[in-house]
C-alpha cells in the first residue's frame, strides 16, 4: 500500500510540474517590440518586431525613416591635367527596410544568435554644383536619388532587463547593389547648357581617378543624358559594404 501511495504522490507531482510548464509556455512572450536608440544618434526613426517561430528561431522586421542629416560628398580626379576636387554637402532622407531571421543557440528570445538580414533603402537627396554663364556664376542644386538591395550576416545576443524588458545588441556585414540618379533642371538654364553639362561628364568620366562618394559608395562611370528642360547622370549596379549594428529596447507580449 505504501508503495501505492508513493508511485501516485510521484504522478501527481509529475503532472504538477508539467502543468506549470505548459502554464508558463503558455504565458511566455511570442513576440517583442523595439527601437535602435543608435540609430535615433544618425536621425533614423525605426521600429523592430520580433516574432517566434520556433524554440530557437524567430523572424523580425526593422523599418524607418532617415531624416536628414549632413553627408560629405566629394569627386576627385584629373581633368585637363589638373587634379580637380568638389566637395559638397547632402541631406539624404528616406526610407529603409530590413527583415531578417534569427537563430539563437539557448532559446528564442534569449542569449546569443546568428542573423541572416536584408536591407532596402531608397533616399532622396539634393547635391549642390557650380555653373558658369554669360561671365558670372549659377549656384544650384541637382536633384538626386539612391535606392540599393543587399543582405548579410550579424551577431548578437538579446537578454531580459525585467519581466517584459529586452535589451538586444547586433553587429554585421553585408554588400549591396545600388543605383544613383542625378538630375538638374534649374531654369537658368537652357538647352545648350545642358547639351554641355552631358557632354562634360561624358567627356572626364574615364579620365584617370574620377570617384564621386555619395552615400558610403565610390561610384564611377555614370551615363549621362540631356534634354531641353534638364541633363542627368546615373550611375547602376554599384556594388558596395553595408553595416548592421545597434542598441535595442523593446517590450515583449
Amino acid at each position: 500500500m505504501k508503495q501505492l501511495l508513493f508511485a501516485a504522490a510521484v504522478l501527481i507531482s509529475s503532472g504538477s510540474v508539467n502543468a506549470q510548464d505548459a502554464v508558463a509556455g503558455l504565458f511566455a512572450p511570442k513576440r517583442i517590440v523595439k527601437t535602435n536608440l543608435v540609430g535615433y544618434a544618425l536621425l533614423s526613426v525605426n521600429a523592430n518586431y520580433e516574432q517566434k517561430t520556433g524554440g530557437k528561431t524567430s523572424v523580425g522586421l526593422l523599418a524607418g525613416y532617415k531624416l536628414p542629416n549632413v553627408i560629405k560628398v566629394e569627386a576627385i580626379g584629373t581633368i585637363d591635367g589638373e587634379k580637380q576636387t568638389y566637395t559638397g554637402d547632402v541631406e539624404p532622407q528616406g526610407l529603409f527596410v530590413n527583415p531578417y531571421f534569427r537563430f539563437y543557440t539557448k532559446e528564442t528570445f534569449k542569449g546569443f544568435y546568428v542573423e541572416a538580414f536584408l536591407r532596402y533603402f531608397n533616399y532622396n537627396f539634393l547635391l549642390p554644383y557650380d555653373y558658369e554663364k554669360n561671365g558670372g556664376n549659377i549656384r544650384a542644386n541637382a536633384e538626386g536619388s539612391a535606392t540599393a538591395f543587399g543582405g548579410g550576416l550579424a551577431l548578437g545576443a538579446q537578454f531580459p532587463l525585467g519581466p517584459r524588458v529586452y535589451m538586444d545588441l547586433n553587429l554585421g556585414y553585408g554588400m549591396a547593389v545600388g543605383n544613383a540618379h542625378l538630375e538638374t533642371n534649374d531654369p537658368n538654364l537652357e538647352l545648350e547648357d545642358y547639351q554641355t553639362i552631358q557632354s562634360n561628364i561624358e567627356k572626364y568620366q574615364d579620365d584617370e581617378d574620377i570617384q564621386v562618394f555619395i552615400l558610403g559608395d565610390i561610384l564611377t562611370d555614370p551615363k549621362a543624358g540631356s534634354s531641353d528642360t534638364k541633363a542627368w547622370a546615373d550611375f547602376e549596379n554599384k556594388v558596395f559594404a553595408i553595416m548592421r549594428g545597434g542598441i535595442s529596447i523593446g517590450y515583449a507580449f
